[in-house]
């Protein structure tokens, strides 16, 4: 008789694994497989610390809305969490939106409320990992839109979610973008990948 593995037993088994993890390495959990990644490089770090300003002074807290009232939160590095998909994950940066599906409590530290957004800024030690089970898992997880950008190429990527699948929607190499959910918002490239 075939015993199939019991994958939440599993899946917790992990959990457990990255928690005991040191302090400067992230571990994620993608689609029920056990990833770890160093800190990441100083160019890689200035284009996420680049992306928060810029979107959180556009729609965030510095969008000219009372200080308790912005439609966007955005997080650096928040760890999200779905057990449907086997997957504990921490993209680089992440979106909410107050008027949709509301924000995470501010005291968790593992949220299971998904983003609406998230942003991967690609390394060469992630890339793969990144384009790959990442993208798919966010896909999985019913994130509406996924972007990664390349410090190195000097690229943004934009990805749509089509039922749990991300799809491929823009592509910048110059100029701004403006894609969404930030259609309002032109992402100037030079601002980004200004180091």
């Amino acid at each position: 008789m075939l015993t199939l593995p019991d994958l939440a037993t599993h899946f917790h088994a992990l959990e457990k694994l990255a928690e005991a993890e040191p302090e400067g390495v992230t571990a994620e959990i993608v689609r029920g497989v056990y990833l770890m990644s160093p800190r990441p490089r100083v160019r890689h770090a200035a284009a996420q610390v680049a992306f928060a300003r810029i979107l959180d002074s556009a729609l965030g807290r510095g969008a000219g809305a009372p200080p308790q009232q912005p439609d966007w939160l955005f997080l650096t590095e928040p760890e999200i969490r779905s057990e449907r998909s086997w997957t504990r994950c921490v993209p680089d940066l992440a979106g909410w939106r107050r008027s949709t599906s509301g924000w995470p409590k501010p005291d968790e530290a593992l949220i299971e409320l998904m983003p609406e957004w998230v942003l991967e800024v690609l390394s060469p030690t992630s890339a793969n990992d990144d384009r790959g089970p990442k993208l798919e898992a966010y896909g999985m997880m019913g994130i509406g839109w996924a972007w990664l950008a390349d410090p190195d190429a000097k690229t943004i990527e934009t990805f749509v979610n089509v039922r749990g699948s991300m799809n491929p929607d823009q592509r910048a190499e110059a100029g701004a973008l403006n894609a969404a959910p930030f259609d309002t918002v032109a992402v100037r490239l030079d601002d980004v990948f200004a180091f």
